[in-house]
């Protein structure tokens, strides 16, 4: 029997959308199999990336081992963006071993969508300026002047660096588009004159209905692109599956000498002259979160939903305090937004903070003033403090409809219209479902089902259609050109859930601008190297970073693989950016 851990699941869709029996949908706020449906073909195993779908019960083989000893010139420690890494070394004609604790490779990576690319090759040959000092300079005041300018500028002219080398490795124009940011969709901080970004899933979740999750994109598409290069140019890359880095071993000069790794048969030990690690944030961790999150991230009715996938458990800290490194916590950064429809359907969850709509808690009362697709950023410690942390988007049909139409129309919004144009059909089946939105006739029927007292509801409805006639929102000082009335007595009305959410934990391992390990004194450990999520470099206590997380783990995966090569070799690295 096949069943879902609902620990795990991130709800990326995958196992619901390729299910051959529709045998698969969400209960409460995560899916699970309905058994009488199931089909019992697995492939929901097969296609699930977290390794939530499994077949219960279901025995495995264990060979027990001695301990193996292993050698290698380049250890990387996670499968995501550190392929970038191994496959760069490996260019380099270095032996490399990949270690990935999960069953199946990516990570986080395979979640993520875009990496910014401000200049490459491509964009000089369309005649795109070149802004990447302009955007070094915007990124430090973004973010608050803290981050150091030689790591942000690593971040920038490495990505440029590494996506000249990924054109050359894909077939890159056949699966990114660049084009004015303006002419674009990319929700972020885009600097750019030229926005490279992947308007379809190229492999992977290809059924999926929702844009918002992978696997697909970008992240995806980089790691898929690493494969196929190390088989077609025969590179020395060892990948070994559900083998999890334990401890970092150090020769008497206090350098790199190898890993300590565990699968399920016993010890792996790898002799090695140099390690990096990409082994992803900490948001499956509860002891540092408890630790290091800056709000109560498990106080609340509701749980948090976490993207994370389940392998970041912050190995990238642990191995380190275990070297008598311990990470800095206001360069450390949890996640957390909300009110959003996750991980409901996606084209709904974008309708939803349209601040036509207004927001209302589970006692039937607005708590915010709604803004313009501005609500996931800016009141994630707001919706804590309303009952069992939940909001509803309250929707007219007629008004909700308005806006689907708006969206189709959107130019700017073309890759995404087959997502938004089957808004109806995906609202009514959300609608009988237990959790995710709720239908009426009435608003006093609404107001039941989402657990109001019905008359303190419609009253606040009334008094928020009083503010729509004035044209001054008098409780929360709302935009008037998005105060529009909502009909006494024309439904049907729905009422779409909302909640808070968490992409992940980040931070926690310091380095410079070559991407070295610091201990707390500033020194490097000759031979580590880090990037990505388990890095410190882009975060900031309670902030989001300045650049995507997927452009910093990108850069940085690129250019320890360089440094790494450089270091081996015995020769002189430069200051950041290309090695």
């Amino acid at each position: 029997m096949f069943v879902i851990d609902r620990r795990i699941c991130a709800c990326c869709h995958n196992c619901a959308c390729e299910c051959p029996a529709q045998a698969i949908d969400f209960v409460g706020t995560k899916y699970q199999i309905d058994q009488e449906k199931c089909l019992q073909c697995g492939l929901c195993a097969k296609v699930c990336h977290t390794g939530a779908c499994h077949e219960e019960g279901a025995a495995e083989t264990i060979i027990y081992h001695d301990p193996i000893t292993l050698d290698a010139d380049v250890v990387v420690v996670g499968s995501g963006s550190g392929m970038v890494a191994a496959t760069r070394a490996a260019q380099a004609g270095k032996k490399v071993i990949v270690l990935e604790k999960s069953s199946k490779s990516g990570g986080n990576t395979d979640f993520a969508h875009g990496f910014m690319t401000p200049y490459s090759k491509w964009h000089e040959r369309l005649g795109f300026e070149d802004t990447r000092e302009n955007m070094v300079e915007m990124t430090y005041e973004r973010g608050g002047r803290i981050i150091e300018k030689d790591l942000i500028r690593t971040a920038i002219y490495g990505v440029s660096d590494f996506f000249d080398w990924l054109c050359d490795h894909s077939d890159i124009e056949k699966t990114f588009n660049l084009k004015d940011p303006n002419d674009s969709n990319f929700v972020g901080p885009a600097f750019a004159a030229g926005m490279a970004e992947m308007p379809f899933r190229q492999r992977d979740n290809l059924l999926c209905r929702d844009d918002a999750i992978g696997p697909g994109w970008g992240g995806t598409f980089v790691k898929y692109t690493c494969f196929e290069t190390i088989e077609r140019e025969n590179l020395d890359v060892k990948l070994l599956l559900r083998t999890a880095a334990e401890h970092l071993i150090l020769d008497d000069e206090g350098k790199i000498c190898g890993v300590e790794a565990r699968d399920p048969g016993g010890v792996v030990k790898i002799n090695c002259k140099a390690v990096m690690l990409a082994c992803g944030g900490f948001g499956r961790n509860d002891d540092l979160l408890r630790k290091y999150a800056d709000f109560d991230f498990f106080g609340g009715e509701t749980e948090i939903h976490r993207f994370s996938v389940p392998g970041d458990t912050g190995d990238g800290i642990t191995m380190l305090q275990e070297l008598g490194v311990e990470p800095n916590p206001e360069r450390m950064t949890v996640s957390m937004f909300g009110p959003k429809h996750h991980p409901f359907n996606n084209s709904l969850a974008d309708f939803a903070l349209e601040a036509e709509f207004i927001q209302v808690n589970m006692n039937g009362k607005r708590w915010i003033g709604e803004m313009n697709n501005g609500i996931m950023f800016g009141y994630s410690q707001k919706i804590s403090e309303q009952p069992k942390e939940i909001s509803y988007a309250i929707m007219p049909y007629d008004q909700l409809k308005a806006c689907a139409e708006r969206f189709v129309a959107d130019p700017r919004q073309w890759n995404k219209k087959h997502f938004y144009a089957t808004w109806e059909e995906d609202i009514e089946h959300e609608a009988t479902l237990d959790t995710p939105v709720k239908k009426a006739d009435t608003l006093e029927e609404l107001g039941v089902l989402i657990g109001a007292d019905p008359k303190v509801f419609v009253d606040e409805i009334k008094k928020y259609n009083s503010f729509c006639e004035k044209g001054v929102d008098e409780d929360f000082g709302k935009d008037p050109r998005f105060l529009i009335p909502i009909p006494l007595d024309k439904g049907p009305y729905y009422a779409v859930y909302g909640q808070r959410f968490s992409e992940a934990a980040m931070g926690g391992v310091t380095v410079n601008n070559k991407t070295q390990v610091l201990r707390n004194d500033g020194s490097i450990i000759p031979g580590l190297y880090a990037g990505g999520d388990c890095t410190s470099a882009m975060h900031r206590k309670g902030e989001l970073a300045p650049l995507s997380e997927l452009t910093w783990a990108m850069a940085a995966s690129y250019v320890a693989g360089g440094n790494m090569v450089r270091y081996i070799d015995g020769k002189e690295e430069k200051a950041g950016g290309e090695a």
